[in-house]
């Protein structure tokens, strides 16, 4: 075979320097597009592992806020404010109240000695003629400082004589169980240091709940009732906050309670 039949022709020359372009480029062009994507790829993981983590230790720190509990709320956690949880001692509490609308002195001081510990004074204490029930005892109750002692917030609905509408009330009592019998009664002079463990217990949330919710109560029941917020005014005016039905036991000793609900004389324990 000659040269000039391995000759290629132009033609041909430039045919094949077509094809040899045509090969090159996809090659090319596949590896940038591999490379970009990769990088692409890589950003995104990286950016979706910072959001994780920024999330994760937001959602820990919220947590542990969350999950530690504050002075407040671990008191009343370890000792909550129980509602109805011994029904003898809403009896007793009952059985106390209903004792002072006794009009005979002698049987009305038999009574009550049934169901405290220390008549205390007791016998200082008159039936007034204002009161003409109890009714809807309900007793709250946080454990005492000692074994079977309880401190009781009890509610009850007051009524009065001439007025419809009854006044909603709330005493504290400190309450001891005989170990021996079982039974409860209430501890009128129960001591300077039980009087500063009411106190503390009294500064409880949910205790100061409960109270706030008798005040409101007892502010509804006067605007219900143009009668019943004549009485207490004129009480007030008149400066009676000793005339008394009952007697609690308070920060201040036991104490004749006013038909004023003692929700008030219980949030002085604030301070």
């Amino acid at each position: 075979m000659t040269d000039d039949e391995n000759k290629l022709s132009k033609s041909e020359l430039e045919e094949l320097l077509k094809e040899v372009e045509r090969d090159r480029q996809p090659v090319k062009k596949v590896s940038n597009q591999k490379k970009k994507s990769n990088i692409r790829i890589d950003m995104i993981i990286a950016a979706i592992v910072a959001v994780v983590l920024v999330i994760g230790i937001g959602a820990a720190v919220v947590y542990f806020v969350k999950s530690t509990p504050t002075k407040e709320e671990k008191a009343v956690a370890e000792n909550p404010l129980q509602d109805e949880k011994y029904p003898e001692i809403s009896d007793v509490v009952k059985n106390y109240l209903n004792a002072f609308l006794i009009e005979d002195n002698e049987k009305r001081a038999e009574t009550i000695a049934q169901y405290v510990g220390n008549l205390y004074d007791i016998n200082s204490v008159k039936q007034r003629t204002y009161v003409s029930g109890y009714s809807g005892i309900e007793c709250y109750t946080k454990e005492g400082p000692y074994e079977n002692t309880y401190v009781v917030y009890a509610y009850y609905q007051m009524g009065i004589k001439n007025i419809e509408t009854t006044v909603p009330c709330i005493n504290r009592l400190y309450v001891v169980r005989d170990t021996k019998t079982g039974n409860v009664y209430i501890q009128n002079d129960s001591g300077e240091e039980i009087q500063k463990y009411m106190q503390k217990v009294t500064k409880d949330a949910d205790v100061q709940q409960l109270l706030k919710d008798v005040e409101k109560e007892f502010e509804d029941a006067k605007a219900s009732d143009s009668k019943l917020k004549e009485y207490f005014d004129k009480l007030e005016a008149a400066g009676q906050k000793e005339e008394t039905t009952v007697q609690q036991t308070t920060a201040a000793g036991t104490q004749a309670v006013t038909t004023m609900p003692q929700t008030t004389v219980a949030n002085t324990d604030k301070k």
